[in-house]
């Protein structure tokens, strides 16, 4: 298979993804999540003029059959589109069932007839919680991301949704990000057993056995004998007794395969060549050294050639091709300086279109305009890691190609400033036009005339 075609790069959310969950989403920490939770309030709205119909609607759910009440208060929701208790009502029947989303939607159309009383607006900042933590757990880490954001707009001391956005910043593989968030979120909970095992996973993926030893003991101590910490304690003593490898400030190079002896020694010298490539590129560096491990196997599709999820996943042929080597570390490096550069917030089509601009790749000949909608989709794509082989073809084309123009009509000065803005914390689309002076759209329009 040609290179252009296996020359694929998982994103890093997805891989964090697979990563975190084989450790939390095991029967024994089903309620990883809830350090402080309480979903209180969770009674129903008085509403003293309604009468009999409302009696009716909410008398199922008082008896232990919310189901049935939410269909009976849509059809008062219906009726009296000028009340907001019937989907306040409602709101609260979802929630007892669980169905987290149902009840901010409920919310919404309470909230576009009068203002949210304080139970209702405790509702919602409980449904945003724990929604988010179910999209963060699984594969939609940056919804559960912006909820739990849009909890700490409203409560800005909120420690259970700044706990949900360091999870999900771990969970979308903004692994310093999540630490920083998640260590400041110790020091005020530091029994929290939750943020502990996450630290200790990040540590882990960046191959810092010292931090990752820190959060490990501390976890005996608190959750002694437990699957997780068992599981994390197995992973910290295999990290601790490997080899040392070769390595500089910046890189660590580990054969985990039986490789030739001078093999480290030669994908390191490749890694330093690309690092101070992507230096001068990016305008930065990552403020912590990356993990090079040779001849292992991430959870990515069979057409990925390499992966990086915090640490480069090198097969071993790979490595031993001296043409393939150079090309994969300057694409999964480039990775490491975006995510460090970006503060985890850089789009995956910015993220994989650079990846392979700076491994050297153009595209000379663009697809056929039966394909072009993927210039609408590309940024609202999260994950390329689900497309069959075909489509990850396309959409790494056409990132390919935005990117490109994106570089071919600016320098890297303006690269830098977006990638600034964002660490920053500016919203993604007035760090691209402030930094480049178009949008996507302007761009993408470019290249569709040209299909």
């Amino acid at each position: 298979m040609r290179l252009g075609k296996i020359l694929f790069l998982g994103s890093i959310a997805v891989l964090s993804v697979l990563v975190v969950r084989s450790v939390w989403q095991r029967p024994e920490v089903k309620n990883f999540f809830d350090p402080q939770l309480v979903m209180d309030p969770l009674d129903l709205p008085a509403n003293p003029t309604a009468g009999e119909e409302w009696d009716s609607a909410i008398a199922p759910a008082q008896a232990g059959n919310p189901g049935l009440s939410v269909r009976r208060l849509s059809q008062g929701a219906a009726a009296h589109p000028m009340d907001a208790a019937w989907p306040q009502a409602q709101a609260v029947c979802w929630a007892r069932l669980g169905r987290f989303d149902s009840a901010l939607s409920s919310l919404e159309r309470c909230l576009a007839i009068a203002p949210l009383s304080p139970q209702a607006t405790m509702l919602r900042r409980n449904s945003r919680i724990q929604h988010g933590l179910e999209l963060a757990t699984t594969g939609e880490p940056w919804k559960g991301r912006q909820l739990g954001e849009a909890v700490l707009q409203e409560f800005p001391d909120d420690s259970d949704a700044q706990f949900l956005v360091g999870y999900s910043r771990a969970m979308e593989g903004a692994i310093p990000l999540a630490e920083e968030i998640l260590n400041e979120y110790t020091q005020r909970h530091p029994g929290s057993i939750p943020a502990r095992a996450i630290l200790a996973q990040c540590a882990l993926r960046r191959g810092d056995a010292v931090r990752a030893r820190i959060q490990v003991d501390l976890l005996e101590g608190l959750d002694p004998g437990s699957v997780q910490t068992t599981a994390l304690l197995g992973q910290l003593v295999s990290l601790e007794t490997r080899k040392p490898g070769a390595s500089n400030r910046d890189l660590r190079v580990l054969c985990i395969e039986t490789c030739p002896p001078s093999l480290e020694s030669e994908v390191l010298d490749e890694a330093e060549r690309a690092w101070n490539m992507l230096r001068l590129a990016t305008g930065s560096s990552p403020t912590l050294p990356v993990s090079i491990l040779i001849g292992t196997h991430s959870a990515a599709p069979h057409w990925a050639a390499a992966t990086f999820d915090g640490q480069v996943h090198l097969p071993l042929e790979a490595a031993q091709n001296p043409a393939l080597r150079t090309t994969i570390l300057r694409h999964e490096l480039t990775h490491a300086f975006l995510s460090s550069a970006s503060g985890g917030r850089v789009p995956l089509w910015v993220n994989e279109g650079l990846a392979q601009y700076f491994q050297g790749e153009r595209i000379k000949t663009l697809p056929g305009s039966a394909t072009s909608g993927w210039l609408d989709s590309l940024p609202l794509r999260r994950s390329f890691l689900d497309l069959q082989e075909d489509q990850a073809e396309l959409a790494y084309k056409y990132s390919l190609a935005v990117a490109q123009e994106l570089m071919e009509l600016h320098n890297s000065t303006a690269l830098e400033a977006y990638l600034q803005r964002l660490r920053e914390g500016r919203e993604e689309p007035e760090a691209f036009r402030k930094s480049f002076g178009d949008d996507y759209a302007q761009l993408s329009e470019r290249i569709r005339r040209r299909l």
